[in-house]
């Protein structure tokens, strides 16, 4: 076998994915199942993402942006719920033109991915596809009965992002550093337990992530247009004649929406500052019997037209 030709499936889980196994775990992933037994008086919370070819990055993307964004989208899911990763399952569906050379490359950014983490690999499945995907199933830790969901939102809730908005759009022609090698806040989302009342990850686009926040709580969020936080690129989107709405439903910024009491202000503030994360109050959350979804006003208070709210998976 050369790195021009295709890796078999054993050689390629004991070659290269077994070094990354949590051998306690993942037994040496010489068998068919991994088991773990989470710490006393904490919960397990289990994702999984799937990205597929020409769907989620481009077909001929190179390994290492596969296997960072893989691992980002996944660990994004586990940030808004509060939790630590701590082991993941992995699906590999090996296309016709990732030959050894590229499963070799993948690998390799997938194992840093891992360790930045902090997070093991527990097993999975390889298989032959006509179009290639990779799929992980993240499991995290969270305090038993403290994992946060998209339901709590209270009446009266400020609403909150970390990051800056829109950059993923951005960086996705050019598959610049946003889009190619995001980065979501794990190190503020276990702050957020017991300080915020609903969460979710930003990946589809803020407006229509929150919308899921706004049906699961009953109620409509006002963002303040002036209030988004953007970066350098952003801003010089804007300022060349680009839409707010281009980067409020763009997706892939894999950040961290939530909403917080008025109380949980401070609290929140010095957390970010500790984690070295951006934060922003962007809104308010109200409760309504029948509007049930987000709108934007701009810095006369008057309502923005919505032309579209993010990317829809269908």
């Amino acid at each position: 076998m050369t790195d021009k030709g295709t890796l078999g499936e054993f050689d390629l889980i004991a070659a290269l994915l077994a070094p990354l196994a949590d051998n306690e775990a993942a037994q040496l992933l010489r068998d068919d199942a991994a088991v773990y037994a989470p710490p006393a008086g904490y919960e397990l919370v289990i994702s999984t993402d799937a990205l597929v070819a020409d769907v989620h990055f481009p077909k001929d993307a190179d390994a290492v942006l596969v296997a960072n964004r893989l691992v980002a989208c996944n660990i994004s899911d586990l940030a808004a719920k509060g939790a630590k990763p701590v082991g993941c399952l992995l699906t590999l569906g090996v296309g016709p033109q990732w030959d050894s050379s590229f499963l070799r490359a993948f690998v390799a950014a997938f194992g840093a991915a891992l360790k930045q983490s902090d997070m093991a690999l527990w097993g999975g499945d390889t298989v032959r596809s006509a179009v290639p995907f990779v799929s992980l199933t993240v499991h995290g830790l969270v305090p038993k009965g403290q994992m946060l969901t998209r339901r709590g939102a209270q009446d009266g809730d400020d609403v909150y992002v970390t990051g800056t908005i829109g950059d993923g759009r951005l960086d996705l022609p050019t598959l610049g550093p946003a889009y190619a090698a995001p980065q979501p806040p794990m190190a503020f989302s276990a702050a957020l337990v017991g300080l915020a009342h609903a969460a979710l990850d930003v990946s589809d686009g803020l407006i229509a992530d929150l919308d899921h926040l706004c049906r699961a709580g009953g109620g409509t969020i006002e963002l303040e247009a002036s209030a988004i936080p953007l970066s350098q690129n952003g801003r010089a989107h804007l300022a060349g004649g680009g839409a707010l709405i281009d980067l409020l439903s763009g997706g892939d910024d894999l950040q961290i929406a939530f909403t917080a009491p008025q109380s949980a202000a401070e609290a929140l503030v010095d957390a970010a500052r500790a984690a070295q994360t951006a934060l922003t109050r962007i809104g308010r959350f109200t409760k309504s019997q029948s509007t049930h979804q987000v709108m934007v006003v701009d810095e006369s208070g008057a309502q923005m037209p919505l032309e579209r709210r993010g990317f829809s998976h269908f």
